[in-house]
């Protein structure tokens, strides 16, 4: 060896001390160190190498080193959980090609294995090989039988839903639900397999048969309506939902659907009734003791609603809610000092600020103007970066008290801090508009739609002021028309549109949009333009029945107030 490279081996030591001795040439030499041949490692060590460093790599998201190590160390192993591992890691990373590999070694090794079939059906499917996987699936929903009690058929779905396709998921599921036309199962995952793949005559037409073949099948009532709620098809979602609860009176899940979608709907006295047979049947039912709070209030039984949320408070549950909502009443009956007692109370993360935001609204209705504007000033020192949000907050509390100029002035020290916020210039409209400054309205309209043309509701805002307070009907019926193509189910738009027709003189297509927009919202005033375009169209017993109805709803609805001054209501 030359001195270089037996430095480089750490032997430079034994050159050096050689150097004093004569060494006869003649004369054997035997080295003091034998250099041992490397040894090449034991499988079991190569094995344990590649696990190791695929695990590191899994833990540093290195998924696709981790997926080569663990694919080499499934290679030369014959242990079941190691090719599983690889095999459940190449089904993560749809590698689809690897995984089907993995999954046939891992079926190979382990049978019996349900988890070994079910990757094996999956990686198949993922591999476009469908016909191959119809007969492993069906020993797997044979297996599963005892274990999912809906005939395997929720496993097979489940498997289903892992794949990418959506489509061919959906033709996998058919031959199933063609196969056992009568087993209600496999009709209802057909139908929520084809819900997901958008298919939604088809997943009707299953659910259909799956209750046909079992009436009592709650799940299916349940995605049916949703499927009917999607379609826009309400009354109908609530005339089944009606049925299954007459046939199953003690599914909670079936009348707890069924009253959230009275409350939708706004048919709040059969919404009561529902929620207070929910309660009757299990007297322990918060949510449905807070949703018959929310009712009586919303029908002004401030005493009935009072006594509900005490009730939670007794119970120590939802206690922010319940303070929150009794702050409401409190409000609503004009006893602000109280109203504020029960907002402070308000500390939960998710509550707290609105709960603070509607003090100022409280703080304004008093008159106390000085107040709501060191209040909001607060808020908004603690709470930068809701900053937007709170000063959106104060201009409406002052607006609620018709402190116009001043919910105006605060939109403007907002804008100053935060030009052209989209949020803040519409608001500032709307206090345009209530101060009859339409050339501002006009313009912060107009700057919002100059940067988003397709704001509908800047368009509807600008179409409903000019049809409502200057003679350019054609120019805001283009504005209303914009809007309404953007939003077409959006109920302020119907109004709107309604409104328009009836000042360029069209009473029929008049009440068919505002009847549209009353239908989806019981507002005030939507319930003012309906009112008043069916007295100018001759049917003046249900105007005044609709007007009625809805102030008792709202007593001090300003719309509603003038309707009657000018018709001497």
């Amino acid at each position: 060896m030359n001195r270089l490279l037996l430095k480089v081996f750490g032997f430079s030591g034994l050159l050096l001390s050689s150097c004093a001795t004569v060494v006869d040439a003649q004369a054997p030499i035997t080295p003091e160190y034998t250099i041992q041949p490397t040894l090449q490692p034991s499988p079991r060590a190569e094995l344990m190498y590649h696990i190791l460093l695929a695990e590191l790599a899994g833990k540093r998201d290195q998924l696709d080193v981790a997926l080569s190590n663990y694919r080499q160390a499934a290679i030369s192993s014959n242990d079941p959980q190691v090719v599983e591992r690889a095999t459940m890691l190449a089904l993560i990373m749809k590698d689809n090609a690897t995984a089907l590999d993995l999954a046939q070694r891992w079926r190979a090794l382990d049978p019996a294995s349900d988890q070994a079939q079910q990757a094996l059906v999956l990686a198949l499917l993922r591999n476009g090989r469908e016909d191959e996987a119809i007969a492993p699936l069906e020993v797997i929903r044979k297996n599963a039988q005892s274990k999912d009690k809906q005939q395997g058929f929720a496993t097979v779905a489940s498997l289903l839903s892992q794949m990418d396709d959506k489509q061919a998921a959906l033709r996998v599921m058919q031959r199933f639900s063609d196969h056992y036309p009568q087993e209600a199962y496999a009709q209802y995952y057909y139908a929520m397999l084809a819900t997901v793949a958008g298919q939604r005559e088809q997943a009707l037409n299953g659910l259909k048969q799956a209750l046909l073949h079992d009436p009592k099948l709650v799940s299916a009532y349940l995605l049916r309506t949703r499927l009917l709620l999607d379609q826009g098809e309400r009354e109908v979602a609530l005339a089944e939902l009606a049925k299954a609860v007459i046939l199953m009176p003690r599914d909670r899940s079936l009348r707890m659907e069924y009253a959230r979608l009275l409350l939708d709907a706004d048919q709040l006295d059969k919404a009561r009734r529902e929620f207070a047979t929910l309660l009757s049947q299990d007297p322990k039912d918060t949510d449905s003791l807070y949703a018959l709070g929310l009712l009586a209030a919303e029908a002004r039984q401030f005493d009935l609603a009072e006594g509900y949320f005490l009730d939670l408070i007794k119970r120590n549950i939802r206690l922010a809610d319940a303070y929150f909502e009794l702050g409401r009443i409190e409000e609503q009956r004009g006893n602000y000092a109280k109203a504020n007692e029960w907002y402070q109370r308000v500390t939960s993360k998710d509550r707290h600020l609105i709960a603070q935001m509607r003090m100022g609204v409280v703080l304004a209705k008093a008159g106390d103007i000085i107040a709501v504007s060191e209040h909001f000033n607060n808020l908004r020192r603690n709470n930068p970066q809701d900053s937007i949000q709170i000063y959106l907050a104060e201009s409406e509390a002052l607006r609620e008290a018709e402190r116009y100029q001043e919910a105006f002035d605060a939109l403007d020290q907002a804008l100053a801090v935060h030009p052209n916020d989209g949020d803040l210039l519409y608001a500032r409209a709307l206090a345009a508009a209530q101060m009859d400054r339409l050339d501002i309205l006009e313009r912060d309209l107009r700057t919002i739609l100059a940067k988003d043309p397709k704001n509908g509701q800047a368009l509807n805002a600008l179409g409903y002021t000019l049809a409502d307070r200057t003679d350019r009907y054609q120019e805001a019926l283009g504005y209303i028309q914009q809007a309404l193509a953007l939003l077409p189910d959006d109920p302020a738009i119907l109004d709107s549109m309604g409104w328009i027709q009836y000042r360029l003189g069209d009473n029929t297509k008049a009440l068919q949009y505002l009847r549209q927009a009353y239908q989806k919202n019981q507002d005030a005033e939507i319930a003012a333009h309906l009112s008043e375009v069916l007295w100018a169209s001759g049917q003046q017993e249900e105007a005044r029945k609709i007007w009625q109805q809805a102030l008792t709803k709202n007593p001090n609805s300003v719309h509603l107030r003038k309707l009657q001054e000018r018709m001497g209501w």
